[in-house]
């Protein structure tokens, strides 16, 4: 099975290194993905079927491989249960490979929910906005 970010334009997700963090701008709801949880939504997102992804971010982890699939698939449902992944057509092939941890070896992948800034997450009118950003300055007219 292949997936890919849900198709709600309130759905944004960012990689910083070791940690994707994923918003729903329409709940106010975020979401951090760390260490092999973080990898697994690389593969998932780069068109990779989840068993390969499976298989190669578990060969980074300590954890026997059993275990792993099995929260590495609880993740999964977890992810669209929140709406932020969804089943993808095709059959696309991707270069994607897991990135080794930093240190010593990966846990077992958790998705981490977080309502603490809901009410501000609701509020930001920045991503309801045009390519040009917000705010902006109006361009002057040349004469």
């Amino acid at each position: 099975m292949r997936y890919r970010i849900s198709s709600s334009p309130n759905i944004n997700a960012r990689s910083f290194g070791d940690e994707v963090i994923v918003a729903n701008f329409f709940t106010g709801v975020y979401y951090s993905l760390l260490g092999s949880a973080a990898q697994i939504w690389d593969g998932l997102t780069a068109g990779v079927p989840l068993d390969r992804v499976v298989r190669e971010v578990a060969g980074l982890s300590d954890a026997q491989h059993d275990s792993f699939a099995e929260a590495a698939n609880r993740l999964v449902k977890d992810l669209e249960a929140e709406r932020l992944i969804m089943p993808a057509d095709g059959a696309a092939e991707s270069t994607w490979a897991p990135v080794p941890p930093p240190s010593g070896v990966y846990g077992l992948p958790v998705l981490e929910r977080f309502t603490d800034m809901q009410d501000l997450l609701l509020l930001d009118p920045v991503h309801e906005v045009e390519d040009m950003g917000w705010p902006h300055a109006e361009r002057a007219e040349r004469g």
